[in-house]
């Protein structure tokens, strides 16, 4: 069957089983709990599984065993339609757990510290840092009124440091941020997923200067007319309202902000696009020839290596990769004089002296091993998007091309 079919198949299964629990129904509790809890264990050990999708089966499985468990207690915990459990008298979900989702301190971080990325840092200065400055508040609100508020989508490939950008922006600004990993969110099958944002933006309006930061956003807010999304439109429709209940309720004073980052833009669903939402959409482009440069100054350049390997010819040799790849393809060519070093102390009676270097050898052999993520058919989805056509159209727009 296929991975999709199968998740239809999970899907009323746990329809059923938060019914049968909402109704005391013991027998279809204890007879739907096992099943769901085969199809858990089946899909889990097939090599072709996703690792994001296995851990949804785990956690959802986790919260089948914990209803089980109190079953056999005698002591069942009926869920709510509302997605509350108990009898509103105390009850708890047994996958529920009330989380801090604000960091304690405001990073110390600022857009200096963003490597590359100028138009990105336009942007936030445009929008969002300018209209703070006492010279130009008053433009501002001659445009914007008194809501100082901002929700801004980032997208690009992976690895361009987005996470990062986001950081860097609430230390420029003094807000503390909540980094939301969209992982954490989706936790179990009785609706925790929808009171796990319900809480971030509830935390979120008790501070007058705050950013929520929605990683990969397209995994619980994909299009609601695809099979992705079979899974997470109630979850969408959480969002959606809270976003609206949050930025609706900002006052003069107040600095609210909320940014989401994807690498699959065109997988969101456009509600969370139109106007009022996530109107502002910023690309995060893989890092040019300076930016791939001030990666290995900082990365590479302390390190031991001969003098043929210089980091205008390693950034050369790196177009096309993100910053976090480049982090890693330094890491994995350092490995090679490390290892030399190493059997040189182990094997004293060679003789060979210590001193070790990275040679054009190391980097080489890096570079023809490693599988960059970031692949042409993907660049090219991104420029689709920019233009607004279908991947499909693009390429054949470039076949046209080429042909004459």
């Amino acid at each position: 069957m296929a991975e999709a079919s199968m998740i239809g198949v999970f899907n009323a299964k746990a329809s059923a089983f938060n019914k049968a629990l909402s109704e005391n129904d013991a027998e279809s509790i204890s007879e739907i709990g096992a099943e769901m809890l085969r199809i858990v264990l089946d899909e889990c050990a097939k090599p072709n599984v996703t690792t994001s999708l296995k851990e949804i089966y785990r956690k959802q499985g986790m919260a089948v065993v914990a209803h089980l468990a109190r079953l056999a207690k005698c002591a069942p915990d009926p869920v709510r339609s509302d997605g509350e459990t108990g009898n509103g008298s105390g009850g708890n979900d047994p996958y529920y757990v009330t989380k801090q989702w604000f960091s304690d301190e405001v990073p110390k971080l600022g857009f200096s510290d963003i490597i590359g990325v100028q138009e990105v840092k336009d942007a936030f200065m445009t929008d969002i840092v300018a209209p703070l400055r006492p010279e130009f508040r008053d433009i501002y609100r001659k445009f914007r009124g008194d809501q100082m508020g901002t929700q801004i989508l980032l997208y690009g490939p992976p690895g361009t440091g987005k996470t990062h950008i986001v950081k860097s922006l609430a230390g420029a600004l003094g807000c503390k941020i909540a980094v939301v990993q969209t992982s954490e969110v989706l936790a179990s099958v009785v609706g925790v997923a929808e009171k796990n944002i319900r809480d971030v933006f509830k935390q979120a309006s008790e501070l007058d200067r705050c950013i929520i930061f929605l990683d990969e956003i397209d995994s619980i807010c994909s299009d609601r007319s695809s099979d992705d999304s079979r899974n997470t439109k109630s979850i969408l429709t959480t969002m959606l309202t809270c976003m609206d209940g949050f930025m609706k309720t900002t006052e003069e004073g107040q600095l609210r902000i909320i940014v989401a980052a994807t690498n699959l833009p065109w997988k969101l669903d456009a509600a969370l696009k139109r106007g009022g939402r996530f109107e502002t959409q910023i690309y995060v482009p893989l890092p040019d020839g300076n930016a791939r440069r001030k990666f290995l100054e900082l990365y590479f350049s302390k390190l031991p290596h001969s003098g043929d390997v210089t980091v205008d010819w390693l950034a050369d040799k790196l177009s096309g990769y993100s910053g976090a790849d480049i982090k890693a393809v330094v890491k994995q060519i350092a490995n090679y004089p490390l290892r030399r070093e190493i059997r040189n102390v182990l094997n004293k009676s060679v003789g060979k002296p210590l001193g070790e270097v990275i040679t054009k050898a190391d980097c080489e052999k890096v570079l023809n091993d490693y599988i960059n993520p970031v692949t042409s058919e993907m660049l090219l989805r991104f420029e689709a998007y920019d233009r607004g056509i279908s991947y499909e159209e693009l390429v054949r727009l470039i076949r046209d091309r080429d042909d004459k």
